[in-house]
């Protein structure tokens, strides 16, 4: 069995020129097989502090290249506390009060759209089958750039940092937010400041109500400690999900990885595997084709 390390290591170094910089960003081509092409795409966004192998160990979704996907991994522009930080619109780094002024300069939402065009120059990619996901401040990023792209995605995995910019009227993609109770980097019930000031419900519900769905979602209990919040839509589906772990700090949930909370003391990392969750999610709004087999001609 191939192990998170291997499939990272197993992946291809790219860069790409975009507002006068030069951007990395790792990429995994799905695995060669009869499967129907073009391939669905994932963008996996690590969290500020770390880089795109860090993220891709942690998150597992590199193990998506088994079922069809190509997954990439770009890196944030911000040096930040020995690893990378993405550039938020008008929102300062964690632990920092104000906005860099270095950051003035770095798009990252023109940024990942630049990065869509570049991959889809790179490999057959279906453009109704692109997915976003995301931890911490990747998540926050992911979250801005579910409204920027119109129609160019097909769902948003936010963990530990899920945010709706924009309005009612904005684009709101299938969204499966994942969040702890006792997160103190990004505060499930919301905090004071610019930085993290709505709660994480609240900007679920709002991002429902961009969505067309029912305001008061479905509950339901998968496991000891852990809530599911499902805004249902017209057709009876949940596309705007919202999963709660009562002992989860700022982490990624399922992860064995400790750069992204595994297996740290206090952070609850075992109570649910986020990873299975999302990549569930993906191939549930937009993933592999059925049986994987083109269409009849």
């Amino acid at each position: 069995m191939t192990t998170r390390a291997e499939t990272v290591r197993r992946a291809e170094r790219h860069e790409l020129t975009y507002g006068g910089r030069r951007r990395r960003f790792l990429l995994l081509r799905p695995d060669p097989g009869p499967r129907y092409r073009p391939a669905p795409l994932v963008v996996d966004l690590h969290p500020s502090g770390l880089g795109p192998a860090a993220q891709l160990r942690g998150s597992g979704l590199g193990e998506l290249t088994a079922r069809g996907y190509a997954v990439a991994a770009p890196q944030g522009a911000l040096p930040y506390r020995g690893g990378w930080a993405w550039s938020l619109p008008g929102v300062p780094l964690a632990g920092e009060e104000r906005i860099r002024d270095e950051a003035a300069d770095v798009d990252d939402v023109g940024f990942l759209a630049a990065l869509l065009d570049t991959l889809d120059g790179m490999l057959p990619l279906d453009p109704a089958r692109r997915h976003l996901s995301g931890f911490s401040g990747g998540a926050r990023l992911a979250s801005h750039a579910a409204v920027a792209f119109g129609d160019r995605l097909a769902s948003v995995a936010c963990v530990g940092g899920v945010r709706r910019p924009g309005g009612p009227g904005d684009t709101a993609p299938p969204l499966l937010a994942v969040h702890g109770l006792r997160d103190d980097t990004n505060p499930y019930r919301g905090a004071a400041g610019p930085r993290w000031d709505e709660s994480v419900p609240h900007a679920v519900a709002r991002w429902a109500g961009a969505a067309g769905c029912a305001a008061e979602p479905v509950r339901t209990e998968p496991a000891p400690g852990v809530t599911e919040f499902r805004h249902r839509d017209a057709a009876g589906r949940g596309p705007v999900r919202l999963v709660a772990v009562a002992s989860l700090g700022h982490a990624w949930p399922g992860t064995p990885d400790p750069l992204l909370g595994g297996h740290v003391s206090g952070t609850g990392s075992d109570a649910y595997d986020a990873s299975a969750a999302v990549r569930d999610f993906f191939d549930e709004f937009g993933g592999e084709e059925p049986g994987g087999e083109p269409p009849a001609p």
